[in-house]
């Protein structure tokens, strides 16, 4: 009967378990690298797109930094590729120091009032 279509004769090796779990493991890791390689592209376009998370902040794009409301800069000096920013507040005085290439707040040094 081995003659029939559709039919393999018994000592074809396609018919034994390790071929079987070899070819759904070869399966499985085609899929992973599919899928590995969708995340990649999917993350590639957003960062390209500027969809990132704001936190993240890119490394070429300043930080903004509100001031409290009813505050006003009484002094400001520069050092280092420093700003030195020296700012009068309802709750006292406060000192930031905030990197100039970047725009982000390295330190901030809190004086409550009297």
């Amino acid at each position: 009967m081995s003659g029939l279509p559709g039919t393999a004769p018994a000592n074809d090796p396609r018919n034994t378990a390790s071929y079987r779990a070899a070819r759904n493991l070869a399966i499985g890791l085609g899929v992973l690298m599919v899928l590995a390689f969708l995340v990649v592209v999917v993350t590639l376009v957003t960062r390209v797109l500027g969809h990132g998370s704001a936190a993240s902040g890119s490394p070429g794009s300043p930080s903004i930094d509100q001031l409290p409301a009813g505050s006003r800069i009484t002094d400001m000096k520069v050092d280092s590729g420093h700003v030195v920013l020296r700012i009068h507040t309802d709750q006292g005085e406060e000192v930031r120091i905030i990197d100039d290439a970047s725009g982000r707040v390295v330190s901030r040094i809190v004086a409550p009032a009297k």
